[in-house]
């Protein structure tokens, strides 16, 4: 990890960066900062955004193996093969779902093939989720067979392709607790695992109770296999001062954000941390909505990027403007079902006005949307109509499921 990191250390997007807070903060320099596997969500231009504010590792959002195997339509919005990801996109892994070995080698094998490549592919053990459970992949994976199932395939897979690239694997903690958890990940180290990311919940843990993130648990990890494979930390995110309290306390080679980057792309620099009062001082919401959607028209996301189209680019936009659209139905709505991007565009004009006559300071705002179900927020007389309150739960709940409960 520390290589790959080095590699990519010149990128333009990041000399800046390291320049201002490696010398501030010392405890980030040669740590991964890194966007997590997030379906539909995760996605190119998403990750392109991302790169622009200090992030310096990406995973693609979850791919089902059999799937890619056996559909064309699937394989083309998740990959192109003539093009690959772009030079920009990297370092990159991808994430694969599926305990289906034959399916899962050849989906390693046909992105190795493609132009440009990846960096490493990793092993969905994290997704709480039943459908989950229904494919024989995610958290469950981790108990199937008494784990016995997930080190076969690590074992397969590295056997297959490992010297080719590296493989990793997502975990959570097992619902039997951290004992069990760790002699499982000894096995998936001795099978070969290049790196584990460890999500400091228990698949029961999501949603309303997603409780906190076991940090004690991710430093037991990294005090044993530390020394061996690199280690991450998901989980527990709100900003940089969590990161470096992370890093500190665990000892992790990189923390790992869903949730909270999902509503603030820019969550690596150093803006609403004690350092500047709290304040955002970092890109404010509407700015990082503008330049998502410009990206996505460059690199659309259904195109290989790994996104659901225009649907995809709606719940971006629905989570960096959670807070600028409550209470404002008719521009929510505008948003939830257009199919336009300059009614997108039309729509940021409209809350940009509506904020200068409501005397908005830009460092004033805080992550809303990562808040939702902790503090009330701005309302009015009007109910939300009960069409848009539909549409906007559906993607707030997938978005939240996929991004595994990362609060």
């Amino acid at each position: 990890l520390a290589k790959l990191l080095e590699k990519h250390s010149s990128d333009p997007r990041l000399v800046t960066y390291y320049k201002e807070l490696h010398g501030k903060y010392p405890i980030l320099k040669n740590k991964a900062m890194v966007v997590a596997p997030m379906v539909d969500q995760s996605d190119l231009p998403f990750r392109l955004l991302c790169r622009n504010y200090g992030t310096n590792l990406c995973f693609t959002p979850m791919v089902h193996a059999k799937m890619f195997q056996s559909k064309e339509a699937y394989r083309k919005k998740f990959w192109s093969f003539v093009n690959g990801t772009p030079p920009e996109d990297r370092p990159l892994i991808v994430q694969l779902c599926g305990s289906d070995i034959p399916s899962l080698i050849f989906t390693i094998k046909y992105i190795l093939s493609s132009k440009g490549s990846v960096d490493g592919f990793d092993l969905n053990c994290g997704c709480p989720q039943s459908i989950a459970k229904r494919g024989n992949y995610g958290a469950f994976l981790l108990e199937k067979e008494d784990g016995n199932a997930l080190v076969d395939v690590v074992k397969s897979l590295v056997k297959e392709v490992g010297k080719e690239i590296p493989i990793s694997v997502k975990v959570r903690i097992l619902p039997t607790g951290v004992e069990d958890s760790l002699k499982l990940y000894k096995r998936l180290v001795d099978a070969g695992a290049s790196m584990l990311t460890i999500h400091g919940r228990n698949r029961m843990q999501k949603g309303l109770k997603t409780g906190k993130t076991d940090w004690d648990a991710i430093k037991r990890v990294v005090d044993l296999f530390g020394d061996t494979i690199p280690i991450l930390s998901n989980g527990g995110i709100s900003n940089l001062d969590d990161v470096r309290e992370c890093l500190d306390y665990t000892g992790v080679d990189g923390v790992m954000s869903s949730e909270a980057i999902l509503e603030y792309p820019a969550l690596f620099t150093d803006t609403n941390t004690e350092a500047v009062g709290g304040k955002r001082t970092g890109p404010d919401r509407l700015k990082l909505a503008k330049e998502y959607l410009q990206i996505a028209e460059k690199h659309p996301p259904e195109l290989g990027g790994q996104g659901n189209g225009i649907k995809c680019i709606r719940a971006h936009i629905h989570k960096f403007l959670h807070e600028d659209l409550s209470g404002r139905h008719d521009i929510r709505q505008e948003i939830a079902l257009t199919k336009d991007h300059d009614k997108l565009r039309k729509c940021f004009d409209d809350i940009e006005e509506l904020n200068k006559k409501e005397g908005h300071s830009v460092e004033n705002e805080g992550l809303a949307w990562y808040m939702r179900h902790r503090i009330a927020r701005r309302c009015d007389s009007n109910p939300i109509p009960k069409k848009i309150q539909r549409i906007e739960n559906v993607a707030d709940e997938a978005a939240a499921e996929h991004a595994q409960s990362d609060e």
